[in-house]
């Protein structure tokens, strides 16, 4: 009996799931991983790499073609597929002509290079619906930090390949984890000099931590994952739409969408002007090094991150108001929240075009108003106590342009451009506070966030004006808010707390810092800052450990808690009341 012919493509459709599968796409970035970080010697096997790639390349382009669009495999018309493919085309074209004589070209990749493209690009897709895909199964609230812990874990595998350190430097896994975890969590604490201890390789790895951990992997994945022509599900969209915290699964997109564009827009921005800011201060750095600092600066600034590739910091730019006020307007940015940044862009273009003022949502109105509160106080604060300790010699305008960075870089930031160990006692006290606090929902810095202090004032507020419910601008605040903001409110506190007396515990025999180095350590990790008065680097390794506990929990505990606590339900029973005293 003859075949039919369902049945006769059934091999190949098999072959298709399993070139599309993610048990191929793990391999695939199993073998490149190895062909190119790692150091081959086998002749044989670096042979069999080479023929690896063109043959997978082959046949994923043409499996498509012999068989329908069945779970992963893109379909023949796909834009995403067929630009790809016809690329690789064209380079072979190009490349064979251009070996024969016909064209004169000064540079061509070779064939084995093209189709190492075309593979990575085509199982980069089946990674991306992986991740999504994943997050759409597991507990919202579990995602966060799952992901980050891959991405930490990914990220120190990185830094402790050989590509990553000099020659002459020694990195282990404990010190690889903690850069790692610093990075990706935003903090900026450091046990290795970023300048001296890493290549420009381990660089760009740290570099790629700090945006994805200040943005999200989930952020990452889901918007390549939509770009290139994937569908979410229902469940995706909806796990997705609470770990940003969102109401609506519908405007998922184009929230993943205006994150990206504004990432993209005020980094660049960002580098620009530090490029313009640096020229002249550092003549001895190249046009290749000054766009490579400025980048690094204006990313890790925007992200809330406080690392830098200059050993002392920011130190050295203190002479500089143009440097202070650049870098505290991105840290700013990146800590209201890109729904806030988008809320007020939409707010200017529609005063633009019709000349009317429109008043702000709530939120982004409250995110502000939190904001100026906590900066304004905080550099008259720093400018009074400092004027003439960390800012003697200044002239007013660099003493105005630092304390302006120093009352913003507290709330998650790390930059700081005079030495934290030398501020005063209760300038310090003060930065505490601060870093408790930390950024606002929907931004790149860590803290309890600003609307959860500005809750918690007004819950007091109605409670001593006798009000049932916290009101504010003609808007009643939902009892639901509340309790969330005075949970976060616990949780930071319990683990800054245990942070700090684990810290005193496991550095009770060091000599020279003082008790309150530790505690500001601590806090520092939690808040994700990442100013330090200089203890990190001399810390334990069980010290290490904490501070990495710390710096993760401070970074994914407040939006774990908001995916965990997206909706409220309701009970069909009520128990009787119980009065508890409290003075």
């Amino acid at each position: 009996m003859p075949q039919s012919r369902t049945e006769g493509k059934a091999p190949v459709k098999t072959l298709g799931r399993v070139l599309f599968g993610p048990v191929n796409c793990l391999l695939v970035m199993a073998l490149f991983a190895l062909k190119h970080y790692f150091r081959i010697h086998d002749g044989w096997l670096l042979q069999g790499l080479d023929l690896f790639f063109p043959v997978e390349a082959l046949l994923l382009g043409v499996t498509p073609f012999l068989t329908t669009r069945e779970g992963y495999v893109p379909g023949r018309r796909n834009v995403w597929f067929l630009i790809p493919l016809l690329a690789l085309i064209i380079g072979l074209i190009t490349r064979a002509l251009n070996d024969l004589g016909v064209l004169r070209i000064p540079w061509s990749p070779d064939p084995v290079t093209l189709t190492t493209l075309f593979v990575l690009f085509l199982t980069g897709r089946v990674f991306l619906r992986m991740v999504v895909n994943l997050a759409g199964r597991l507990n919202p609230a579990l995602v966060l930090p799952a992901s980050f812990l891959v991405t930490i874990l990914l990220g120190a595998m990185l830094l402790l390949h050989p590509q990553a350190t000099p020659r002459n430097t020694d990195i282990d896994f404990t010190d690889a984890f903690f850069t790692s975890a610093s990075a990706t969590c935003v903090t900026g604490l450091t046990v290795l000099d970023t300048e001296h201890d890493f290549t420009r390789f381990g660089q760009v790895v740290i570099l790629i931590l700090i945006q994805t951990g200040g943005l999200g992997i989930m952020t990452f994945a889901a918007f390549f994952a939509l770009s290139l022509g994937q569908n979410l599900s229902l469940r995706d969209a909806l796990s997705l739409s609470r770990m940003m915290d969102s109401d609506f699964i519908s405007d998922l997109k184009r929230l993943l969408v205006s994150i990206i564009v504004w990432t993209v827009v005020i980094e660049l921005a960002g580098a620009f002007l530090l490029r313009s800011a640096w020229r002249s201060l550092r003549p001895e750095w190249s046009a290749g090094e000054l766009l490579w600092q400025s980048l690094f600066h204006s990313v890790s600034a925007f992200c809330n991150a406080g690392l830098s590739l200059n050993s002392s910091g920011l130190e050295g730019f203190s002479g500089s108001p143009a440097t202070s006020v650049i870098i505290g307007s991105l840290i700013i940015l990146g800590g209201l929240g890109f729904g806030v940044l988008t809320a007020i862009a939409s707010n200017w273009v529609h005063y633009v075009r019709t000349g009317r003022r429109t008043r702000l949502p709530v939120q982004a109105r409250f995110v502000c108003l939190i904001t100026a509160i906590l900066v304004l106080p905080a550099f008259g604060a720093f400018l009074g106590m400092e004027w003439n300790n960390t800012l003697a010699g200044m002239t007013l305008e660099q003493k105005l342009a630092n304390s302006f960075l120093e009352a913003v870089t507290p709330r998650t930031a790390g930059f700081s451009t005079v030495p934290t160990a030398a501020l005063l006692p209760p300038v310090k006290w003060l930065f505490i506070f601060l870093m408790f606090i930390g950024a606002s929902p929907g931004g790149t810095g860590g803290g309890v966030k600003t609307t959860a202090l500005g809750l918690m004032f007004l819950s007091t507020k109605s409670l001593l004006t006798g009000r049932l419910n916290p009101e504010i601008w003609k808007r009643r605040i939902p009892n639901f808010d509340l309790r969330r903001a005075g949970a976060i409110f616990t949780i930071g506190f319990t683990v800054f707390a245990a942070s700090s007396l684990a810290l005193l515990i496991s550095e009770g025999d060091a000599r020279g810092p003082e008790p309150m180095d530790y505690v500001f350590e601590a806090m520092s990790a939690f808040g994700t800052v990442g100013l330090s008065t200089g203890v990190t680097p001399g810390l334990t390794p069980w010290g290490r450990w904490i501070v990495i506990v710390t710096m993760f929990m401070g970074r994914t505990a407040p939006a774990t808690l908001a995916a965990a606590t997206f909706r409220v339900y309701s009970s069909r029973y009520s128990y009787p009341e119980a009065r508890i005293t409290i003075g």
